[in-house]
């Protein structure tokens, strides 16, 4: 009885310091950098992406992230969607922190399926969009005919970041021509709701270094590896959520288990992908050997 008893006080011990540590590690976030090489950029230049908060605090009011975002002097800032939580959204919270960064540098947002549900009261799959064809007219890549909650659009256009649903914004950045444009769409309704955008986005201004954001990875690698597009940024899958070593991540909710696509870097032609496992999370499921990621990319 006093052996049994050493036994499963010794694997409570294990166990609380494991589900400590895992409370730990998700209120805390690691940094991930990578190094771009491409000749369409003549000076380097530093590149954050955020993606996946779904409204996740560092510290009041964020203050941890966005003080060590300013340390770390990105030259432009990248969003690759789900800020907020479709089941409880609170816009006030993407603003304050667009407000925040957009004091550091410029930001550019592209929607999450969680934005599209809260904005549009539906994620914007192909039978959402084939019902609502008749409003969407002569031009089916624009969806603001569709907003339910235009003052919370308006609220974040007001921040000064730049939003990117089926559009794109030529820019300066420390003196290169930087094209970047934004995916709203899911694999299911790519075509015809998103498809023509990208390719003209890919089409046009062909000296100019192109970033796409696209919350989603698998539409990219679905349709569009072979594009004349420089680099993608994505996040939606969490990092596998659960990450086994030495195997990655356990599960995503679009590729099911073991997801091909769940964080990193991924090369296709002449195109990379950069997927941020993210900072947050939602669900009962916390993160486990998967801390939350900001990443940091220098492009020369």
């Amino acid at each position: 009885m006093k052996r049994f008893f050493k036994i499963f006080l010794s694997l409570a011990v294990v166990a609380g310091v494991v589900a400590g540590w895992i409370v730990w590690s998700n209120r805390t976030f690691e940094e991930t950098f990578y190094l771009m090489d491409s000749g369409k950029v003549e000076e380097p230049m530093r590149l954050i992406l955020l993606s996946d908060l779904h409204q996740k605090e560092f510290g009041p009011g964020n203050e941890r992230l966005l003080e060590r975002v300013q340390a770390l002097k990105p030259d432009a800032i990248l969003i690759a969607g789900d800020v907020v939580n479709k089941t409880k959204t609170d816009w006030s919270y993407a603003v304050d922190l667009c407000k925040g960064l957009v004091e550091i540098a410029p930001v550019y947002y592209g929607m999450g399926n969680h934005e599209n549900e809260a904005l549009y009261g539906q994620d914007l799959n192909k039978e959402f969009l084939e019902e609502k064809a008749a409003l969407l007219g002569d031009s089916p890549e624009d969806f603001r005919p569709l907003l339910q909650d235009g003052q919370s659009w308006n609220a974040l256009l007001e921040t000064g970041a730049q939003l990117l649903q089926n559009s794109s914004v030529t820019v300066d950045i420390k003196g290169n021509t930087i094209q970047l444009g934004g995916l709203s769409t899911n694999k299911s309704s790519f075509w015809p709701y998103s498809g023509q955008f990208v390719y003209q986005f890919a089409g046009e201004n062909p000296s100019a270094f192109k970033i796409l954001i696209s919350h989603r990875p698998e539409p990219v690698m679905e349709y569009i590896p072979d594009y004349d597009i420089d680099l993608v940024v994505s996040g939606h899958n969490h990092g596998g959520i659960i990450r086994v070593p030495g195997a990655g991540g356990l599960v995503s909710e679009e590729e099911g288990l073991f997801p091909t696509y769940d964080g990193g870097w991924y090369e296709s032609g002449g195109m990379s992908l950069l997927i941020s496992r993210g900072l947050g999370g939602h669900g009962p499921v916390p993160r486990v050997f998967n801390k939350p990621e900001l990443i940091v990319l220098d492009i020369e």
